[in-house]
């Protein structure tokens, strides 16, 4: 059986100089988010924690399987959404966030829901330019470079996933149990969730920490089988969830 789940890097940071100054800090919360079956939106939060305005361009690009079941990423044009458009977009794609205050970016998104997508949207925090969308003036811009250029501005942006159910969701996950392996198969059309997964020792003794696991559609997780494995996790189809332990006597 062939193991497949979503696995990306998820950050990106720069340095600027050497000594410690004034800097954004953003953070964006979960790093995967949905957009359900009936939703075309969604809101996401980005606050700065730091001691200087962020300034933050908002990138996105899909995630496209090949035969090979190998993810590509694919720039989208962040563009307004009409009615021939076919993608995900961001409102606004830059943001200007004040320190220790936070900005909303909605998500929109328009086009095919026959299948599921998947997209990437990255959150990089930029020195603004007179090209760019922040409508700076010189001497605005030319201020808050002196202002980090003073001293160390470590800027790291984060890059998220979202996930775009399709219009008919259908969820239908079957744990297959053999000999020496169980096998978690999503036989549905839309990513269903393994979440806070542990695998144990015997008598669910010995635990990793939790972790999040991914299954898209029509793939599937093999989970080796014996008298000193276990396994537990909360699995979530769409709204629903429930509890699933394996192995345990």
């Amino acid at each position: 059986m062939k193991k497949v789940m979503l696995a990306f890097a998820c950050c990106v940071g720069f340095s600027l100089s050497s000594v410690q100054a004034a800097a954004p800090k953003i953070s964006v919360g979960s790093m995967f988010d949905y957009i359900d079956s009936d939703k075309g939106t969604l809101l996401k939060r980005i606050r700065n924690s730091g001691d200087a305005t962020a300034f933050v361009r908002v990138e996105i690009s899909e995630i496209v399987y090949g035969a090979d079941n190998k993810p590509v990423e694919r720039a989208v044009e962040n563009v307004r959404l009409g009615e021939d458009k076919d993608g995900l977009v961001a409102s606004p794609a830059r943001l200007i966030i004040p320190a220790n205050g936070q900005q909303a970016a909605r998500l929109l998104y328009s086009g095919d829901r026959t299948r599921e997508r998947y997209y990437r949207v990255r959150y990089v925090p930029a020195m603004p330019e007179k090209s760019d969308d922040f409508a700076l003036s010189a001497e605005e811009r030319i201020k808050y470079e002196k202002e980090l250029s003073a001293g160390v501005s470590i800027m790291t942006g984060f890059g998220t996933i979202i996930i775009v159910h399709p219009s008919a969701a259908q969820y239908a996950t079957d744990i297959e149990e053999t000999a020496d392996s169980y096998v978690v198969r999503n036989n549905g059309n839309s990513t269903v969730v393994l979440d806070d997964f542990k695998a144990c020792g015997a008598k669910g003794k010995d635990c990793q920490l939790g972790r999040q696991i991914h299954l898209l559609p029509q793939r599937s997780e093999t989970l080796s089988r014996s008298e000193q494995h276990t396994y537990e996790f909360k699995l979530i189809e769409g709204s629903l969830d429930k509890p699933v332990r394996l192995g345990f006597k």
